[in-house]
């Protein structure tokens, strides 16, 4: 199924339909990027490589060729047993971009079909939001809870050694910043804390509300640094979403990825946050009503997916420290056997009552 959004021509393939005896007929299709699920990567180290190899290991065996890569910088992965799309996701993830299939159409027909790479999809066009206590036709979703105004950052896991540099065995350590940070494990952001850190014991101060992240590939502590750092900036912001009418954005049409400036006059003191269009939804009838999902945090599904495989990574080092000759396939083994017993657990409380 084709269509034209905008300048930008989209291509689904239709996975269900809903045909009622009477009324509209609903019709479920989902990207063609998804045909990538049908191919499979068997192994696939990638070592100190640029994007755009990365790119072309990925999806050799497709027919997506690149269209262009706009990411720079060298990085590297593992890509073990998965499919072309979970592989695609992966390198976007590692290589810190975003991807966006480009099709091109004659006559009525694809005539090509190819991945952008981009660092950012949109840009900032001054798109302006503003949300006020009696706003009607707005929902917005907070997560407060979730906001940290000082992260640890924990890297790859590094193996115990003795004072000679042999390696003892057992456990794992993981690599932290401290030595590049004057002494310290954390980073943190004094103007947040003052607007979103804990009260001490006696409410004299604020505190800062500690958090951490955990890039299991990274074995450098200087880029540890500089990663943490960056995470922090998304850390220190609350974690809110606004869906809305199209017409309530002031300065223009919006697209997937663009920036919007947000002011929320219902707190006090007021939000003042830099949000990106992550959803739209459009029904077509008379007219095109167009509702977009604006947010300072990305659609969950690909997120939840990654920070689950990134947990078992984890899992992985600690599993593999236990006497530091595992391979990665035995120790992939032993963490599938460890989930999967743990669900069995899970499994056995059924009939239990509470």
């Amino acid at each position: 199924m084709l269509w034209r959004d905008g300048d930008t021509w989209r291509e689904h393939v239709v996975v269900r339909t809903d045909e009622p005896l009477e009324g509209l007929c609903s019709v479920y299709a989902e990207s063609s990027l998804c045909e990538l699920l049908d191919d499979f990567i068997e192994e696939q180290h990638l070592v100190s490589r640029t994007a755009r190899q990365a790119l072309a290991v990925v999806l050799a065996p497709t027919r997506w060729p690149i269209a262009s890569c706009d990411v720079s910088g060298t990085a590297g992965c593992v890509l073990y047993h998965v499919n072309a799309l979970w592989a695609l996701r992966r390198v976007a993830e590692v290589w810190d971009g975003e991807v966006e299939p480009v099709i091109t159409v004659t006559d009525g027909r694809v005539a090509s079909r190819a991945i952008r790479f981009k660092s950012q999809l949109g840009s900032w066009k001054g798109l302006r939001f503003t949300y006020g206590k009696n706003m009607a036709g707005c929902t917005r979703t907070v997560l407060e809870q979730d906001v940290h105004t000082a992260l640890y950052g924990f890297g790859a896991g590094l193996p115990v050694t003795d004072e000679d540099g042999r390696y003892t065995g057992g456990y794992r350590k993981k690599l932290t910043f401290g030595e590049v940070n004057g002494g310290v494990n954390w980073v943190g952001d004094e103007d947040a804390r003052l607007v979103w850190g804990r009260w001490n014991a006696d409410r004299t101060a604020k505190v800062h509300s500690f958090g951490q992240v955990t890039f299991s590939e990274c074995d450098d502590p200087a880029r540890l640094l500089a990663l943490t750092r960056k995470a922090l900036v998304d850390a220190v912001q609350p974690k809110v979403s606004y869906e809305i009418d199209v017409a309530a954005l002031d300065g223009g049409e919006c697209g997937l990825g663009d920036e919007v400036a947000v002011v929320d006059s219902s707190r006090t003191p007021e939000w003042r946050l830099k949000a990106r269009v992550v959803k739209r939804v459009r029904t077509f009838g008379d007219a095109v009503v167009c509702r977009v999902t604006i947010g300072t945090v990305q659609q969950v599904d690909y997120a939840v997916t990654s920070s689950l495989a990134a947990d078992v990574a984890a899992l992985q080092d600690d599993v593999a420290g236990i006497d530091g000759n595992l391979s990665v396939a035995t120790s992939v083994q032993v963490v599938e056997s460890t989930v999967t017993t743990a669900i069995d657990d899970l499994d056995e409380l059924a009939d239990l009552d509470f």
